[in-house]
């Protein structure tokens, strides 16, 4: 098996309704496709998102540089795919907009491995269940509290075990109000998680999850910038709270170093952020080896795949409005039903993109967006 072509498009795509957290806010979700053909008429579909900056440069550097090293590979050879690609994006960086690239290739390579084996995705990684828990992640820092537990009551009808709340609220005691509620709605069994999306200082963080601890949260997530390892150890150190990140790194290495800093409860990386699967499974094993369960951040229908492949992962966030379906990418959402997710036998990573709909969205090579700054600044 040969590749044979690759293609390349960037798509920016309107959300529903804008996606406010303490420090962005989200008004489009970007989508780079990449679409591989093979000598044996097979295909594969590989992606990676943004919220809102970067997929033209994503698009550029794939197609300019990446698509044309493939041609004549064997996309099941995902190992040496992954290296050389790596290696030949090394100089420019080793994390964002290389990685992203390395990640659309990359997940369309095993969407192809896994047709070849006629296997779902799921059973070719390594299959250790056949079921994964969903977990409820939605829009509703901006909500007032009768409106969040609206939110959230609605979620406890739709079967969902599992809440994730935005945290950041100016007020110290905001934020502790609204936390307290929910957990006194869903009630002491249901896991509640927080995520503060990188808002705090550290002083600030340790005050304020000392205010969070008594909602019992299974973790707290970015409660700091990612880029202070040492500041996540601290916090750990002086409050007890169980800390989460993930979603702003870029490849193992940056997740060893927080590992061996003691600085890390729960890994989250984001599959289409860190080099796509070759580079998620990796990121998995230094958390078992630690001792470390993953939480797969984001890309849903793409992360049930790899929580129901791994034994050390836990379960999937459904970010309400950013899957695939909820802006407008696929034409029928991942099923989940009672916050699970059953996979079937159909090879491969069965998703399927309404590129229709997708045509109307499509990024301009070279042209300026017309965009608001993501995000918010004082003064």
């Amino acid at each position: 098996m040969k590749i044979t072509e690759v293609r390349c498009s960037g798509y920016r795509l309107p959300l529903k309704q804008p996606f406010t957290s303490s420090r962005v806010t989200m008004t489009h979700r970007e989508l780079v496709l990449v679409e591989v053909d093979t000598s044996e008429g097979s295909h594969g579909t590989g992606w990676c998102t943004t919220a809102g900056v970067g997929a033209a440069a994503v698009e550029a550097l794939i197609t300019g540089y990446l698509a044309p090293m493939l041609i004549d590979m064997d996309p099941r050879n995902t190992e040496q795919i992954w290296q050389r690609l790596w290696m030949e994006c090394h100089a420019a960086g080793p994390g964002g907009i290389t990685t992203l690239s390395l990640s659309a290739i990359d997940i369309a390579m095993w969407d192809l491995k896994a047709k070849a084996a006629g296997e779902p995705l799921h059973r070719l990684l390594g299959g250790a269940r056949s079921a994964v828990q969903v977990y409820a992640s939605a829009i509703n820092l901006h909500l007032s509290t009768d409106e969040l537990l609206a939110q959230t009551r609605g979620q406890l009808d739709e079967g969902y075990q599992a809440f994730k709340l935005k945290v950041g609220r100016p007020g110290l005691h905001e934020d502790r109000e609204r936390v307290m509620a929910v957990r006194e709605l869903i009630g002491p069994d249901c896991q509640l998680m927080l995520d503060a999306n990188q808002k705090w200082s550290p002083g600030e963080a340790i005050q304020r999850s000392r205010l969070l601890v008594d909602a019992a949260p299974l973790f707290l997530e970015e409660p700091l910038l990612s880029d202070t390892i040492d500041g996540h150890a601290a916090l750990r150190a002086a409050t007890g709270m169980p800390i989460a990140a993930g979603e702003q790194l870029c490849n193992r290495f940056e997740f060893w170093n927080y590992i061996r800093a003691g600085a890390l409860d729960f890994l989250q990386p984001d599959v289409w952020k860190v080099g796509g699967i070759t580079e998620f499974l990796k990121i998995a094993a230094l958390g078992a080896a630690a001792g470390i369960p993953v939480s797969p951040h984001g890309a849903l229908e793409l992360s049930v795949h790899l929580a129901a492949a791994l034994p050390n992962a836990m379960h999937v966030e459904n970010i309400f409005g950013l899957n695939l379906f909820d802006f407008g990418a696929t034409s029928a959402p991942l099923p989940i039903s009672g916050g699970k997710h059953q996979f079937s036998n159909a090879p491969g990573h069965g998703v399927r993109f309404e590129k229709d709909a997708l045509r109307a969205h499509k990024l301009i090579p070279g042209s300026t967006i017309d965009r608001k700054p993501l995000y918010h600044f004082s003064g």
